[in-house]
Parts: C-alpha cells; structure tokens; sequence
C-alpha cells in the first residue's frame, strides 16, 4: 500500500516516537502533543491515499500534526498577531533543532570515520593520511613507497571501501541499539557518511 517493506501502519506506528518528540518541541507540553498526536493519527488513516510511497512518512505525519496544532492554537489565541508571533516562533525553534541534530549527525560520523580510521592496517592507514589529509599525489606516495602509482590508487580504493563499509557498520550498530524494533536500513543512511 504505502510502501512495498512496511504497511500504512507499520510506517505509522514507527513514525509515533519521533512526531510525538516534535510535537513537544513545538507545544511544549507533552499533554498537548499526545492530543495533537492523536488528532493527527486519526487524520493520517483518513487520508493514508494521499501519502506518497517513497517520501519521508514522518515528515508527512508532522505536517498534518503540524496543521492541526496550528488550527487549534488559532482557535484559542486572541488575536491573528499572537497566532502569526507563534507560527514564527515555532518554525525558529524546529529549524534550530533540526540544525542542532544535522550537526550532531555530522559529528557522529567524523567520529566513526575515525574511529575506523585506526582501525585499518598501518599500511592503509598511512595512504589514507597521506593521501586525503596531507594531499600527497599518487605518484608522491608511490615514490615513498617503492611502488606503482597503479597499486597506490587501487590500496587507496580498498582502503576507502573498508572505511565506508566500518562506518556502515557502525552507524547500523547504533541505529539497532538505539531503535532496536527498527530495522538499520529505516535508521542509518549512507549518503552521511563524510567523504
């Protein structure tokens, strides 16, 4: 229906942690965002035809949360101002989330990448160094070493593909540790991985 690995309501249900912790950013109260949850959910199944397979379900799930909170909110503040102050409010504070979660992301896997960094042979580790870090040419490291620049290149792939597969691995690790009802395709991506 929604996706060809997980049903309507298995995205729904994997979606519920991550749209219930936006939901108290946004309302600063956990009361309001479990209503507003709720409110949404109901509006989901309604119109689940609606979500487009292979788009972010979460995403979706917090606009639809999102609006509902907006209406409810418009409903009870005294003036169009105040509701307009509000929406402003709300967009600066999930942006700087959103910002503060990129950079931790990002950190996370500069510290695998070195991480597995130290964990490749000396050999891999020195080309990898020389190579990315210190700008050395092939034909430099092929020189320092005794060997072809052809033989450099292909170490320095080896070592490249060793260094995503550990920083895979370890960011599936985590993904299964810290969500371990989710599967690490659903958590981890590999397009984070620095290059």
């Amino acid at each position: 229906m929604a996706n060809s690995r997980f049903s309507f309501e298995d995205l729904l249900e994997q979606a519920q942690s991550p749209v219930l912790g936006y939901l108290v950013r946004l309302t600063g109260s956990v009361h309001v965002a479990q209503d507003t949850l709720q409110a949404a959910n109901v509006t989901a199944l309604e119109k689940q035809e609606s979500f487009q397979p292979g788009t972010n379900f979460a995403a979706w799930l917090c606009q639809i949360a999102r609006n509902h909170f907006r209406n409810h909110s418009r409903k009870h503040t005294a003036t169009k101002a105040e509701a307009l102050v509000d929406d402003r409010l709300h967009d600066v504070i999930e942006r700087r989330y959103r910002e503060r979660l990129a950079q931790r992301r990002k950190q996370s896997n500069w510290e695998r990448l070195d991480r597995c960094l130290q964990s490749l042979p000396d050999h891999q580790r020195d080309l990898v160094e020389g190579f990315y870090l210190r700008g050395h040419s092939l034909t430099d490291l092929a020189e320092s070493t005794g060997r072809k620049p052809n033989a450099i290149g292909q170490a320095l792939h080896r070592a490249r593909n060793a260094l995503v597969d550990c920083v895979k691995f370890q960011a599936e690790s985590t993904a299964t540790q810290n969500h371990p009802h989710k599967t690490p395709a659903a958590t981890a991506t590999l397009n984070e991985v620095p290059k």
